[in-house]
């Protein structure tokens, strides 16, 4: 409290113009943020720079708050909301009817308007979803062999990674790709297993635990298919599904055998950002796929 105190050295520094405006619309601010925040999520519901749509988003939380200052707050403190309807009792019976009616008639339209507004933005929330789930679901399976060594990054996995590969090749070429809707640990083995002879010396990158419960000693053999490769980039797993953690340890286990191994921390990553996931909580929704390929790349520029 001593911060805000006039004779606190701060005082000056709170007192200037901006922070003041700040100050009086603080509450409306906290208000308001997160209704907005959640209504135009980034790549979601709306689309543009990153830059310029929290800009947007901001400058209308901050309009809306001076809004709700001028019309609901000053009135309410001063009392002007208080002796409106206190002055109703000595008004004419038909004066207090048109009034209670307006009343009565604004408030439900109120609610109504905000239901209606919910209730549709959930469907288009769960439109979206449902798109976004044909979109990734649309390549069941994409499988690039070259015919000679490849060069570029070895990608191989299920559909996490078909998700993720257009974006992924936006920054790094993907020489050799292997990925299948619903791929479990012994299909991955088998695949890699014939995808190593067209491999290059080059980095692999694969997802791991998604689609069921995997073996200590299978996630070996894959291990050793791959130890000679010059990095290899491994993804565990975020899946709401009983055995997500049980896999994370086994991949954390075996993985610390390995000194050219990285392991992306999928799990921790996208922890508390339901944003990322589609409505099924396994594949990915744009900042899913954004947030994705950021990891990978950052482990792949050190």
């Amino acid at each position: 409290m001593s911060v805000v105190h006039p004779a606190s050295r701060f005082a000056p520094l709170l007192s200037v113009k901006p922070l003041l405006w700040i100050g009086e619309r603080s509450y409306g601010i906290y208000l308001w943020h997160w209704v907005i925040f959640q209504v135009t999520r980034p790549s979601i519901d709306i689309a543009g720079q990153t830059w310029a749509l929290y800009s947007l988003r901001i400058l209308i939380v901050l309009a809306l708050a001076d809004i709700s200052l001028r019309w609901i707050e000053i009135p309410v403190r001063r009392g002007h909301v208080e002796l409106w309807f206190r002055g109703m009792k000595y008004r004419t019976p038909q004066v207090r009817l048109r009034q209670r009616l307006t009343v009565l008639l604004t408030s439900t339209l109120l609610l109504v308007a905000s239901t209606s507004i919910a209730v549709n933005a959930l469907n288009v929330a769960h439109d979206r979803e449902l798109a976004e789930m044909k979109r990734l679901t649309e390549v069941s399976e994409i499988s690039a062999a070259p015919a000679e060594k490849a060069e570029g990054l070895w990608v191989t996995g299920d559909s996490v990674i078909l998700g993720i590969r257009s974006e992924l090749e936006k920054y790094r070429h993907i020489g050799l790709i292997n990925a299948r809707i619903g791929r479990q640990l012994p299909e991955l083995l088998s695949v890699i297993e014939k995808d190593k002879e067209f491999a290059g010396n080059v980095p692999i990158i694969f997802d791991i635990g998604n689609n069921n419960a995997i073996t200590e000693s299978s996630f070996t053999q894959v291990m050793e298919l791959v130890k000679n490769q010059p990095h290899i980039i491994v993804v565990n797993t975020a899946v709401p599904r009983p055995w997500r953690e049980s896999n994370n340890e086994i991949v954390r286990k075996v993985t610390s055998n390995y000194a050219n191994v990285s392991v992306i921390d999928w799990a921790t990553i996208s922890l508390n950002h339901p944003e990322f996931f589609a409505i099924d909580g396994v594949h990915l929704n744009p900042p899913g796929v954004n947030a994705y390929v950021s990891a990978i790349l950052e482990v792949l520029n050190k």
